[in-house]
């Protein structure tokens, strides 16, 4: 029988076993689910007491993200993947958030058949990688700045990844993004390491951002899939 529950500190270790070659790179997982586990925004399925899946849950106003969905490799194919996904949209709902959203690799078929099972409708396209470098112009404050977000959103039907965890892509308020950064116009509107239009930012670091241009190394593109509650 699966179940669930958050991850916990104890858990750490076996998770990161199971998620150390999800790729031919690798992955991301076990940099980051320590602090996930830490901040509380884990969770885990668990088969015959086994831990079978991970992912993580972030609320971001009155929307959640849901991101880092592993399944064991021997128990893929299973329904697991489904059921965690499941879950988590019951707990975002628990939770009090009105939309969930996630991202999935444009070549990850499996994943985008997964969760358009689910119900996720696709909404947009985010692109990351490594600018080719320069940020300059002008920086906003005030109304301005409030104004220059609003309108931005109003042209991404309100999606934009966070300034400070740009691989966090979620339905925002420009209050949501003016607590974590400050936006500037150069080549585009941008806020912290997001930008809505080319990219911008230090070569040295990912960004993200709603067009494909400004890239000195871009990687795969992201669909942005999100699901109202």
């Amino acid at each position: 029988m699966l179940t669930f529950r958050k991850a916990r500190e104890e858990d750490v270790a076996e998770i990161v076993a199971f998620t150390m070659d999800t790729w031919d790179w690798g992955d991301y997982i076990p940099r980051v689910i320590g602090r996930w586990v830490a901040d509380g925004n884990a969770y885990v399925a668990l088969l015959d007491g086994r831990i079978a899946a991970v992912a993580s849950m972030l609320l971001v106003g009155k929307s959640a993200y849901l991101r880092g969905l592993r399944v064991r490799p021997e128990l893929r194919g299973r329904g697991i993947g489904e059921a965690m996904t499941r879950f988590l949209v019951d707990e975002a709902r628990r939770a009090g958030a009105s939309i969930a959203t996630l991202l999935v690799a444009e070549w990850n078929s499996p994943s985008h058949n997964l969760v358009r099972k689910v119900g996720f409708k696709a909404r947009l396209y985010v692109y990351g990688g490594r600018p080719a470098g320069g940020r300059g112009g002008r920086c906003l404050e005030g109304a301005e700045a409030y104004e220059a977000l609003a309108e931005a959103l109003g042209r991404s039907r309100g999606y934009a990844c966070l300034p400070d965890e740009p691989w966090v892509c979620t339905a925002v308020t420009p209050w949501d993004l003016l607590a974590r950064g400050r936006p500037c116009l150069g080549e585009s509107l941008y806020i912290g390491r997001f930008s809505f239009g080319a990219a911008q930012g230090s070569p040295d670091i990912d960004v993200t951002s709603l067009s494909p241009e400004g890239y000195r190394e871009r990687y795969a593109a992201h669909v942005l899939y999100s699901m109202e509650l």
